[in-house]
This record gives structure tokens, C-alpha cells and sequence, in this order.
């Protein structure tokens, strides 16, 4: 068996792969919830009774 050659790999260069899948994932969540979602952050205000003039 011939043994296979193995480039080191930087834990920098791991880091950066890591930290944009992250940031591709919090982009992405958002925009796939965003149409069509009345969640409470979109909610109406409360009605107001009104005053009566007399």
C-alpha cells in the first residue's frame, strides 16, 4: 500500500470555513421565514376605545 501525502491543514484557515458557514446560516434562516410570516414582532396594535364628547 502506498501511503497517501497529507497537506496540514491551519486551524486559521478551519476558523474562517467555520465562521461563514455560521454567517451563511443566520443570512439564510431569516429570508426563508420572512414571506408570509405574521409572527408577533408583526403583530396590530390593541384597539382604542374613543372618548365620548358629552
Amino acid at each position: 500500500m502506498e501511503k497517501t501525502d497529507r497537506r496540514p491543514i491551519s486551524l486559521a484557515g478551519l476558523g474562517l470555513i467555520g465562521a461563514g458557514a455560521v454567517l451563511g446560516l443566520a443570512l439564510a434562516a431569516p429570508a426563508s421565514a420572512a414571506p408570509g410570516d405574521n409572527g408577533p414582532a408583526q403583530s396590530k396594535p390593541a384597539p382604542v376605545a374613543e372618548k365620548d364628547p358629552s
